[in-house]
């Protein structure tokens, strides 16, 4: 079975060699999600908040270019540049995952461009489609 990759209109193009989403059956991964807009101009500069939303927005136009969903996400990776933006990033994850929260991780790191203050990616189980 061959793994379908896509890069979905609705999102930025990749700035380097990977695909933002690739299904393989019925596991669905995503790359790292960041806060661009399909034209690759950051969202809400310096607002963790407004960031959190346009990166999940965009793993949700990932997810479903691959036939998943957000309800179908079984582990989160959250790639956050200052724990003091936590508090706020955490509200606007548990709005996109407040019924069956999937695993997570969250890891300061540093990211490709400065003003990046989050990065999530995904993996989604979808059954039977």
């Amino acid at each position: 079975m061959d793994a379908q990759r896509i890069n979905p209109p609705t999102l930025s193009t990749p700035m380097a060699a990977y695909s933002q989403v690739v299904r393989k059956g019925n596991l669905v991964t995503t790359a790292g999600m960041v806060a661009l807009d399909a034209q690759g101009k950051v969202v809400g500069e310096g607002d963790i908040a407004a960031q959190t939303r346009q990166t999940l927005e965009n793993v949700r136009h990932a997810l479903e270019a691959a036939g998943a969903s957000l309800r179908d996400v079984v582990k989160t990776t959250i790639f956050i540049t200052d724990f003091a933006n936590w508090p706020a990033m955490n509200r606007v994850y548990s709005e996109y995952f407040n019924a069956a929260p999937p695993a997570r991780s969250t890891v300061r790191a540093d990211l490709v461009m400065p003003a990046l203050l989050v990065e999530i990616e995904a993996i989604a189980v979808v059954d039977g489609r």
